[in-house]
């Protein structure tokens, strides 16, 4: 039974969003464009695949009736999620016989164009069915009408998505070759698969692999981003996305998982074994991967899928940039048509020698929300050429490369205040990858009785102002329009870095501990802000932002910032290095 704080967060989490989607009228006009199936299409639902355990899990096919009637061999395109592969408009599972009711809640940037056989972030049949292969739409263990016993993020999903492929792969219509496709969760469930992490090693009949933005580490890169609580998303997501699916009661899950995902952050604070089983080896992804690495999806699957990228062993390894909505981009034309080269060279055999010349990096340049600056190819991430240059922060409100001589102080309230700072540049100038922050920080009680806080909940951002002084919003997610440029977060009592982990350019915390302030401690922190691509033309700007509060509301991301009261106090100048170090591209050789 659902508590009252636990209520609390879910209308602090879904009463914007649903109210956004009355008032904009969305909710009755889904911002989609739904199409027919195609006629050669032959629909197999609830095709039952035996695992090893004894039991099945479900999925429906979609293959050419042609093709069937010729006995051509094809090759699959697979997803597996949790999600119940029976809510789409052909089986009139959906609100009004419409999409996904995702289409109705969360803005879209157009209208993402995909068959009535389309499950919520999965692939089209219609596209894929047409470019001559299968689509095979897989329900996990414990979900839907699959059997077994629903987890999270587990090994065991992991070995029965992996049985799942090579079933696929030795069926009479199959080549014996399959590639996954899909977004968000479809595409976190493709790691540990890839990776090997099942009795079988990598299945032998997965031979690429599509991940459309998915989260890498679930503790690092959300539940715990910055060592701050997230206590919007999992009260979302249990109550939206996994709860109607699970097939056994929620009392039944909590024995299973030890306690809903809304409550997983309190039960394990830090990052221990629980969370490490969570997280697949990425590194040893060794066959070839397409990954979708956007810049708009901050507070999600933004950091994680550029990691995974830098990561992951495979020598034919591509990443896809983008600052859009994760929906438009993965149903849009282009991408659809990119992928199918991806797939057709590692699933067909076809047009290897045009996908094999491509540069790694597809890297997409804004200058804001609507203009994109430029599109082009690199060879690595982040970019070898980068040139990481320190602008120090100054009492006068401003970020200058050199340091002030004296210090001083910078003082906000801690629940409701900020500190800005800018930056002008003189010549047209590019910062594409990592910035860090580094602050020396310090609370007081500002007056009020008792000891000051021993903790500090920060948030930080960039904007990008334009020649006259305008802030310049681009897209976030979760359909967030009037986001910062880059933003990021930290719990300072978690600063303690993984030193192993950690870059010059990007941080990475340990989260083994707590380390509590002391009254009158000056510390420092570095935080890292999440990958970003921007242009600026001369006499644009960017503004730094130091905030107690979440400095964009991001529905349905909540953040804790509880221990915030008092002053918060950053020092600057002298032997206090406060600075912002922003990655400056220089245009290739």
């Amino acid at each position: 039974m659902i508590t009252l704080s636990e209520l609390r967060r879910l209308y602090k989490a879904v009463g914007p969003i649903l109210k956004n989607a009355v008032l904009s009228g969305r909710l009755f006009r889904p911002q989609c464009v739904l199409t027919e199936p195609d006629p050669d299409i032959l629909c197999e639902y609830d095709v039952q695949i035996p695992l090893a355990d004894g039991t099945r899990v479900t999925a429906n096919v979609f293959r050419s009736r042609r093709a069937d009637d010729a006995s051509d061999k094809l090759p699959a395109i697979m997803c597996a999620h949790p999600y119940d592969n029976h809510l789409i408009p052909a089986l009139g599972k959906t609100p009004c016989g419409g999409p996904p009711r995702q289409y109705r809640l969360i803005p879209q940037e157009g209208t993402p164009t995909f068959s009535t056989q389309t499950s919520w972030e999965s692939p089209d049949p219609n596209f894929w069915v047409r470019a001559g292969y299968a689509v095979v739409n897989m329900n996990m263990p414990g979900f839907a009408n699959s059997g077994g016993t629903p987890t999270l993020s587990s090994l065991e999903q992991a070995e029965a998505f992996a049985e799942a492929i090579d079933w696929i792969g030795a069926q009479p219509w199959c080549t014996g070759r399959v590639g996954l496709n899909g977004v968000s969760f479809l595409a976190i469930s493709q790691y540990a698969v890839a990776a090997g992490q099942t009795s079988r090693g990598i299945p032998a009949s997965l031979k690429a692999i599509c991940p459309w933005e998915g989260i890498g580490d679930i503790y690092r890169e959300m539940f715990f981003e910055g060592g701050i609580e997230e206590q919007g998303f999992p009260v979302f997501w249990w109550h939206t996305e996994v709860k109607p699916t699970i097939n056994c009661s929620e009392r039944e899950f909590v024995e299973i998982e030890g306690q809903l995902p809304q409550d997983m952050a309190r039960a394990h604070p830090f990052y221990d074994g629980y969370w490490q089983a969570k997280v697949p080896k990425v590194a040893d992804i060794d066959v070839p991967m397409m990954i979708c690495a956007s810049f708009s999806d901050q507070g999600l699957h933004t950091r994680g899928s550029f990691r995974i990228f830098r990561e992951a062993k495979s020598e034919q390894k591509w990443v896809y940039t983008h600052r859009r909505l994760k929906w438009d981009a993965y149903y849009s034309h282009e991408v659809q048509e990119l992928t199918k080269s991806f797939f057709d060279c590692f699933l067909k055999d076809e047009g290897r020698d045009t996908f094999l010349r491509m540069d790694p990096v597809r890297l997409e340049v804004r200058s804001s929300r609507e203009e994109i600056h430029e599109i082009r190819g690199e060879r690595e991430w982040p970019l070898a050429r980068t040139s990481y240059q320190p602008l120090f922060l100054s009492p006068d409100g401003r970020l200058d490369a050199a340091k002030p001589l004296a210090t001083a102080e910078l003082t906000y309230d801690a629940r409701s205040g900020e500190c800005r700072a800018s930056y002008l540049f003189v010549q047209d100038t590019e910062l594409t990858g990592y910035m860090k922050l580094r602050l020396w920080v310090e609370t007081r009680a500002a007056g009020a009785p008792g000891p000051p806080p021993d903790d500090m909940a920060l948030f930080v951002g960039v904007e990008k102002l334009d020649d006259r002084g305008r802030r310049v919003r681009f897209f976030g997610s979760v359909g967030n329009f009037d986001d910062l440029m880059t933003r990021g977060l930290l719990a300072v009592s978690r600063r303690a870095l993984d030193e192993h982990a950690s870059t010059p350019w990007e941080p990475v915390l340990r989260h083994d501990r707590d380390e509590k302030l002391r009254p009158g401690e000056i510390v420092q922190v570095d935080i890292a802000l999440n990958p970003s691509s921007t242009f600026f033309r001369r006499g644009e700007g960017i503004e730094l932002v130091i905030s107690g509060h979440e400095i964009v509301a991001s529905p349905p991301y909540i953040k804790a910032n509880q221990c915030n009261r008092g002053l918060h106090v950053v020092h600057v100048g002298g032997d206090y290095d406060s600075h912002l170090l922003i990655p400056v591209v220089p245009p290739a050789a």
